[in-house]
């Protein structure tokens, strides 16, 4: 008999195996560290800020037991209407304006440092024009299904360390940025493929205790000089771009922001970029915008429902023409520009658990859907654009994995009148150079290309593994079939019962 158990007790195993591996392509059950998403690693209580008051929060999100150990990889700060509304807004990582224009602005800003530290920051009242509140939608000048102008918001912070998100599949070094000789880059990530999500992370200085600012995408203004301040970035299937403005400020954290000891400008420092690709069951919906959409168009169905406190939403905005077409941006979370007479463009969002509304200046021939202008990023890849894709994605938590390098499929992208890119789906180091363009805007047509999308909900490859799973179970039950006929017929197996009767006493 003991050579009789020793293959089925295999093939048991081997069944098993074939099952696990069914288990973590589909990603529905299991959290692994570093191959799937998970919750974040820390989630702060609410509590309340309060724009023109200099009451402003400082505080740590993590403590000796429960931190990174290192920098975190995202750090999200969430506000919303203390009364009435389930609308989340997001923080950002830059203040575009000071407070020496009477017009409305608002926002609440953040920075954090490897150590734990976060700060939070909403308008402060510094020359005697309180002009900054902490949630804006525009007012009168912007468009959509509500307007927004709260002085106060409720605020939290949302953590995740690196084994709290699938491994990115480009990572870049730390790239030297400043606002007067080195003001845009191209950082190729070479991977062939549109990425599911990109963080810019900016540190303010090039020391690794310093500030980090998480760099927000597609608002941009035309003011000039020291009022102007934050970085713009857009990404394609291959390459970020990564707009400073000449001579203003990466980050500045002064006039009308803040405390009234805040004086933070920082006008060098470094920038890191993620890249996750090669994601399953990351759902995502994208409409159009342009001149001809009514603003009750502007509120629309997530493509599932968000549990507020453990996924991720990620909304971009991507011009259907002109020099960065096809390149998508990391929208925004509040207004800060609705001054009649400078010209500015962006689109601004919150969502809910269910919905999510999207805000975008009156188009009016002096503001846009998507604007950068020739003071930003010395004049490269300038563009003012009135027709966009906005898409939204939603990653659940634990849900979100990271395909197996033996089950992609990247095809080769279509390029017209040009010959097809050869397209890898080796993982790259992460050590890829940061190109440094010619001066002016050397570039200015951007290939019109038709790159090729492709299926990620590893439908297919999980067919196949659910066929041969299925086959490989029924052999082992013929087997076992097999051996009980065979031991039951051979004439040790009459004098020993190995499966006793109904009516037997063993």
């Amino acid at each position: 008999m003991t050579m009789v158990k020793h293959p089925v007790f295999l093939e048991v195993l081997l069944g098993m195996y074939v099952l696990s591996a069914l288990v973590r392509a589909d990603c529905t059950i299991t959290s692994t560290s570093e191959l799937c998403s998970t919750v974040p690693k820390k989630i702060s209580e609410w509590f309340e800020v309060l724009a023109q008051s200099n009451i402003q929060a400082k505080v740590s999100f993590v403590s000796e037991m429960e931190g990174c150990n290192e920098l975190p990889l995202k750090i999200e700060v969430q506000a919303k209407q203390s009364l009435g509304s389930d609308f989340i807004f997001p923080g950002t990582g830059i203040t575009e304006r000071t407070d020496q224009s009477d017009s409305p602005y608002g926002g609440v800003v953040y920075k954090y440092k490897a150590d734990g530290s976060i700060q939070i920051m909403v308008p402060k009242q510094d020359t005697g024009k309180p002009s900054g509140v902490s949630l804006f939608s525009g007012g009168s000048a912007w468009e959509g299904v509500t307007h927004v102008n709260e002085s106060s918001a409720g605020v939290r912070y949302r953590a995740w360390c690196r084994c709290n998100l699938p491994l990115p599949g480009y990572e870049s070094p730390w790239t030297d940025i400043n606002v007067s000789d080195k003001t845009y880059l191209e950082i190729r990530h070479g991977l062939g493929i549109t990425p599911d999500m990109v963080i810019v992370q900016l540190r303010h200085g090039n020391r690794h205790e310093d500030w980090i600012s998480d760099v927000t995408g597609s608002m941009s203004s035309s003011r000039s000089g020291n009022e102007k301040s934050g970085l713009i970035y857009g990404y394609d299937s291959n390459t970020i771009r990564i707009w400073a403005p000449n001579n203003g400020n990466l980050f500045k954290l002064a006039d009308g922001w803040g405390r009234a000891s805040d004086n933070d400008l920082v006008t060098a420092g470094q920038v890191k970029v993620y890249v996750w690709d090669y994601l399953t069951n990351v759902k995502s919906k994208s409409v159009k915008i342009d001149q001809t959409t009514r603003s009750s168009a502007l509120e629309l169905a997530l493509p599932e429902h968000v549990n507020l406190d453990q996924d991720i939403v990620y909304f971009t905005v991507s011009p259907t023409d002109g020099d960065n077409r096809g390149f998508s941006f990391l929208g925004s979370g509040s207004v800060q520009n609705a001054d009649p007479i400078t010209q500015y463009g962006g689109l601004v969002h919150a969502y809910s658990a269910e919905n999510i509304r999207i805000w975008h200046p009156k188009l009016d021939g002096r503001h846009f859907l998507f604007y950068i202008n020739n003071g930003w990023g010395g004049a490269n890849h300038t563009q003012s654009s009135v027709s966009v894709e906005a898409k939204v994605s939603v990653w659940k938590a634990g849900q979100v994995c990271l395909i197996p390098e033996n089950l992609r499929t990247t095809p080769a992208p279509t390029v017209p009148h040009t010959s097809a890119r050869r397209v890898t789906t080796d993982r790259p180091t992460g050590l890829g150079s940061a190109v440094s363009p010619s001066p002016g805007n050397t570039s200015a047509v951007h290939t019109d290309s038709q790159d090729s999308w492709y299926d990620r909900s590893l439908q297919l490859p999980v067919r196949w593994l659910l066929l041969g799973g299925s086959l490989l179970l029924l052999i082992i039950l013929l087997s076992i079939i097999f051996v009980f006929c065979l031991c039951k017929e051979s004439p040790e197996t009459k004098q020993t019962k190995v499966f006793p009767a109904k009516n037997d006493v063993v």
